[in-house]
């Protein structure tokens, strides 16, 4: 979809909420805000399938975007979701070119996108561009495998601990609010717990007042408390 052009310092400041983003050189990141191009897409678009030619690089200026990977027998699991700053799509260049997961528009957002011709041309003034994108590819593999060993040592309360106050980072305001705009049957699928049990901690969470929930929506009362609880069920 067409859109007005977005102003760079709108782009610099949701991607500057990025870790990875905000600990590249200036330069750089000046040049990846200047090749950016977003388009509005609306919920259920693919941005791109397994499979699929890798073309460049993705982030999300506004809205949330689900990942998912293909089991064997066909099933589409959601492992991920990224809102406002996230980068992603760039591991499939690192893995022979074509991309490992599929990645869908949850509502209706705006994408960035940083073309592989726009990489190429910056990489050929900053050829350190490819040594940051492994740094950038070793993240988003780290928190997979840190997803991973979550499902196979924590305790339900403190996988979804886990997953909560990792979103909470990613999704907290200015004003230091936190509202997740994720829902309780996404949450099962990404933790590999039933929604019956989700909905009962997230209840129990309510009741210690780490969380409230609202409609297809949660808000992140104690980001502390549930660190701690993932710290406490770690370490017992």
């Amino acid at each position: 979809m067409a859109m007005p052009p977005i102003p760079q310092n709108r782009i610099a400041t949701v991607l500057g909420h990025n870790p990875w983003f905000n600990r590249r050189p200036a330069e750089l990141r000046r040049r990846l805000i200047q090749h950016a191009q977003v388009s509005a897409v609306e919920a259920g678009h693919w941005l791109y399938d397994r499979g699929d030619e890798a073309r460049g690089l993705y982030g999300v200026l506004s809205g949330s975007v689900t990942t998912y990977v293909a089991l064997d027998n066909g099933d589409n699991v959601p492992v991920n979701i990224s809102g406002p700053g996230a980068i992603f799509g760039f591991a499939a260049q690192l893995l022979g070119g074509h991309r490992v997961t599929t990645a869908v528009a949850r509502e209706r957002s705006e994408i960035i996108f940083v073309p592989q011709h726009a990489l190429a041309t910056i990489a050929h003034d900053l050829p350190s561009l490819w040594l940051h994108f492994a740094e950038l590819a070793t993240e988003q593999l780290t928190w997979a495998v840190r997803i991973i060993a979550e499902r196979a040592r924590l305790s339900p309360r403190a996988r979804l601990a886990a997953r909560l106050h990792a979103y909470a980072i990613q999704w907290r305001k200015i004003d230091g609010i936190v509202t997740l705009p994720i829902r309780q049957d996404e949450l099962a699928d990404m933790t590999g717990l039933s929604r019956k049990t989700v909905n009962g901690i997230l209840r129990a969470f309510e009741d210690e007042g780490l969380v409230a929930l609202g409609y297809r929506e949660i808000e992140i009362s104690d980001e502390h408390k549930l660190k701690r609880l993932v710290t406490k069920d770690s370490n017992s």
